[in-house]
Formats: C-alpha cells, structure tokens, sequence
C-alpha cells in the first residue's frame, strides 16, 4: 500500500543545490529508526525523546537521498516538518504498522515514477507475505525515478527491509529469496539505469580481525545472495574514504563502545548494470548518540535493569545506526 506526505512547516533554511554541476555527488543514508515503541511513553525508544535528535542528525548531514525503515508515518511527518525541503514516498507494512520510505530532496530531484512489491511469490499483491513466514510479515520495497536536477542524471533508488533472525530454519531461506527478487526487480524495472539501493538487509558480510588477520565470520548467505552475479556492489568496498567501517550497524539501543563488523546489516548498494559510469567518494558508520531520560519499564528485553524511573542513559537513536554514501553518478 503506498502512502506518501509532504512537509509543512518551518525550512532549516539551507541554500539546496542551485545551479548545475555534472560532477555534484549524491549523499545518501539508509537508517531503521525503529518505530513500533514511538508512541509508548515507557519505551526506550520513545519517540518524542529522541526526535530532536534524529532530526538534527538528518539536518546537520545535509542528505540528498534517505532510506528508511521501520518508521511510522507519523515520524516521517515530524522529519519533513521540521526540515520541509524535503518529501517523502513510502510502502506500509499492516504486520508492524511501519513504513519503509524514500525521504527525497525536492530542490534537488524531480519524483518522475514510484513504486513498490513485497516479498511474497505475489509481489504486486499489497500487504502480501511469504507463505513460509510463520510471522506473515508483509516486508516490501518502495523505488522511486528520479530525475537529478543539478546533473541530469536520470536514476532509480530502491529502499527496502529484508526479512530479519527468526528462530525456526527458514531465517536464511527467506532472505536469499528476497535478495533474489530484489535484484530481479532492479533489473526489471531500472534496467541500465543508475540505481542506488538502500536498507536494513538483516544480513553482513564477512567481517575479518584487525588485530590477527582471522576470519570471525562467515557471509551470511543473504548477504551473499545480495552480491552474487554482480549485479550489487557495496559501497564500502568502492569507497575512496572510509568513517567508522569497521563498527556494526545493529548495536542496540545502549551505548556500549565499539561493535562487531559482523553485525552490519545496513548497506548502500550500486547497480553495476548502469550504462554509466559511478565513484563511491566517502562511507561512513555513524555513531551519534545523547543522553536521555528513562521513563519508566521499557517494551525491550530489559535494556535499562540498572537505570531507575527519571534517570539519565546515553542512548543510539535507534538500536541500528545510519549509515551513509557520497557517489558520483555520470550519464
């Protein structure tokens, strides 16, 4: 089912891309800011203790492009209010009542086609699940064309949420199946076009030591599925300059230090079926966080034992970081 608003409101007053540059980068994120505890005052996540927060971050990056997922419809409202040189496009999920969303830039980008599939063997269907998931959730992917008004580029992004751990066998099955149509769909749909793809894809890559040079994990198949034929390319393999790389993109909703490389499950990826022709010049792990004030019991398994009612934590935005790319795109 796709939904879509337009912000009102007061602008942050930006000067946006005003003249044409054939060389100007795209800067792109894919951020799950977990939405399902927004509304309950007890959650950590609560989300008119963080909102501040994650819209300064969007403000202070000066994004061109935002995927997100797991957001409400009422979140994605209070982004583009507050920063109304944006809009946004997005598909809903019945099962968490959560948006995945294409969060554009309207001075920069012409919105010129949009739309969307689930992960089910009837895609077009809306609301439409894998018969083997037992949780029959309607995970989807909204696209958009978009046309660049600063360099001319006409090019495709795809946002999307791939099936997360499941304790039954399926977990791994689920999310190659998904990989699959994804890249077909990019196919079918963008063709040679350029296409930046963004989401929270529940699966890393392999992750070796810094410090013995070791294998500590191996690709999760999803993972390794997203990348089989080349059709997509990671962005922090292409990227000239590198922030935070080694940090996981899952650390949880608490602060605590550095985490795993095996838990980044959120990517930016390219198409290499582009007739053109892309440089990946920056990617970064963001690792942002503030301190907040506990509310009462959260809806989480016990995060906060220790913190009583009142008390102050340092906490993420959400329990994934955002993560983002800076790409040149040429006809």
């Amino acid at each position: 089912m796709l939904v879509t608003a337009a912000g009102l409101g007061l602008c942050s007053c930006k000067t946006v891309h005003p003249s044409t540059d054939p060389e100007a980068p795209v800067k792109i994120l894919t951020y799950n800011i977990e939405g399902p505890s927004a509304t309950n005052a007890k959650s950590i996540g609560y989300w008119p203790n963080r909102k501040d927060h994650v819209i300064s971050l969007i403000d202070k990056g000066d994004y061109d492009l935002i995927g997100t997922q797991e957001t409400s419809r009422e979140m994605l409202n209070d982004i583009v209010t507050a920063l109304s040189e944006y809009k946004w496009i997005g598909a809903f999920r019945t099962t968490s009542a959560s948006v995945n969303a294409i969060v554009y830039r309207t001075e920069r980008f012409e919105l010129l086609e949009n739309g969307h599939f689930y992960y089910s063997p009837t895609p077009e269907v809306d609301n439409s699940y894998d018969p083997d998931d037992t949780d029959k959730k309607d995970l989807n992917c909204i696209w958009a064309k978009l046309k660049d008004k600063k360099t001319g580029v006409v090019f495709y992004h795809f946002d999307t949420h791939l099936h997360a751990h499941y304790t039954n066998a399926m977990r791994d099955t689920l999310r190659c199946r998904d990989a699959r149509l994804l890249k077909q769909k990019i196919s079918s749909i963008a063709g040679n076009a350029h296409v930046l793809c963004t989401g929270d894809f529940n699966c890393s890559e392999a992750f070796y030591s810094n410090t013995t040079g070791k294998l500590v994990s191996e690709a999760q198949p999803g993972y390794v599925e997203l990348t089989k034929g080349g059709i997509m390319i990671d962005t922090r393999r292409l990227a000239k300059v590198k922030i935070n790389e080694k940090e996981g993109s899952l650390p949880g909703w608490l602060v605590t230090g550095t985490t795993s490389h095996d838990r980044k499950y959120d990517h930016v990826f390219v198409s290499a079926l582009a007739s053109g022709t892309y440089d990946v010049i920056r990617y970064e792990v963001i690792t942002e966080s503030a301190e907040m004030t506990h509310h009462g019991n959260t809806t989480t398994t016990n995060p906060l034992k220790n913190i009583s009612n009142g008390d102050t934590f340092t906490a993420n935005f959400s329990d994934h970081r955002p993560v983002t790319a800076t790409i040149i795109l040429r006809p």
